[in-house]
């Protein structure tokens, strides 16, 4: 019993600190375009500098090796999660925004490395399966829950008051991932004498952050844009609330079933298989905008993107298991970047052109080039540490 409340209650962290302080903003976009008047360009930025958020808050947990204070940091950001959602309802100044999208990036860094390696180190010394899926299945299920809610009050509510509608939802899950929170400061590992599986600055790892960074691409420009995309295309428009519906309930299983095909197929395939599948929900909202294809394709994008993130994460965060945090923390330091990047450069495209197309076609290449990176990175693996150590793990 106690492993399920731990486990609920870090799901539902995730719910708040991933699925409303950052992905309510994916289904207002077209709220925010449409009432506040705001260009696609600005609408952007907000996106990345709520990245430039998550990125400080990975290059600040990356300092952090006192677990007393990255409990009470993770507190604190599911707290923040509430209060920066809650008030973008209550201004129209863009720069304040832009602030409170820096803020809530910050928590949904506590609430994702945090709070993936506080319960990494929990499972270790319960002696649990130190695997993520469970836990990153938060993302799937935030994605559902804002689909959900964005369209029960677009119609009834203002753009202002549905912000405030999902602070509010926010609060009410805290109440449980509050109350059912583990206590991780008795969870402390030992630090061993032995050397580690790999160097946290190894060659292997540098690497490892390159092909991150093109995943990162991936998943940010179809996470930031996957409705205003849909609700673009005259035969979907209304139905992008849909999509995004399709996308989360795909990523909510999937994290588990990733963690069964790396079990019996290694983890290196399951992350080539994760990537190309990616591309291919890419690909599908490039060649073919009808309701069937880019439904598939969300579904791909969902199973897709949310295994990559809890395969890359789960992976590094065994090889170091007396400091999880920290080197999830610089994986998602490049992850990070793209998240800040791709936005605005999509959202630039799309501005200048009047269409995604280029944008798309942009990101699958920077797809493509992760797959090739990802290999490097494997090989680059197996020579530092004499065999493929991870492959099965």
């Amino acid at each position: 019993m106690e492993t399920i409340k731990a486990l609920v209650a870090s799901v539902i962290a995730v719910v708040i600190t991933v699925g409303v302080a950052r992905f309510s903003y994916t289904p207002m976009i077209p709220e925010m375009v449409e009432a506040p008047g705001l260009s696609k360009s600005v609408v952007g930025m907000l996106a990345t500098v709520n990245y430039a958020g998550y990125l400080s808050g990975a290059l600040l947990i990356t300092r952090i090796s006192d677990l007393g204070l990255k409990v009470r940091l993770y507190q604190v950001g599911l707290v923040v999660a509430v209060v920066s959602t809650v008030l973008m309802g209550y201004t129209t100044e863009v720069w304040l925004w832009f602030v409170l999208r820096f803020i809530s990036g910050l928590s949904t860094s506590a609430g994702m490395l945090l709070g993936a390696g506080l319960l990494m180190s929990w499972l270790i010394k319960n002696n649990q399966k130190s695997e993520l899926g469970v836990f990153f299945s938060g993302i799937g299920l935030g994605i559902v829950l804002t689909a959900i809610v964005a369209e029960l009050i677009k119609d009834p509510f203002s753009w202002d008051q549905q912000w405030v509608i999902y602070g509010l939802v926010a609060l009410v899950l805290l109440i449980p991932a509050w109350l059912w929170m583990p206590d991780y400061r008795a969870c402390a590992l030992p630090r061993t004498a032995g050397k580690s599986v790999g160097d946290e600055r190894s060659r292997f790892i540098r690497i490892l952050q390159l092909a991150y960074f093109c995943a990162g691409v991936g998943y940010v420009v179809t996470a930031t844009f996957l409705v205003a995309i849909a609700e673009s295309m005259p035969q979907l428009r209304g139905q992008g609330w849909l999509i995004w519906l399709i996308a989360g309930l795909a990523a909510t299983p999937a994290c588990w079933l990733w963690d069964v095909f790396s079990r019996r197929w290694g983890q290196w395939l399951a992350l080539y298989l994760a990537y190309t599948l990616n591309a291919v929900s890419i690909l599908m909202l490039i060649v073919n905008t009808g309701m069937v294809s880019v439904m598939l394709s969300a579904m791909i994008y969902g199973a897709s993107f949310i295994g990559i993130v809890s395969m890359m994460l789960a992976m590094v965060g065994r090889v170091f298991p007396e400091n999880p945090s920290r080197p999830m923390s610089r994986l998602t330091f490049s992850y990070g970047i793209a998240q800040m990047l791709a936005p605005a450069v999509v959202g630039y495209l799309a501005d200048v052109e009047g269409n995604y197309t280029n944008g798309l076609w942009l990101t699958l290449i920077v797809m493509a080039l992760g797959v090739v990176v990802l290999h490097l990175a494997r090989k680059t693996q197996q020579r530092e540490h004499g065999a493929p150590a991870l492959a099965r793990e």
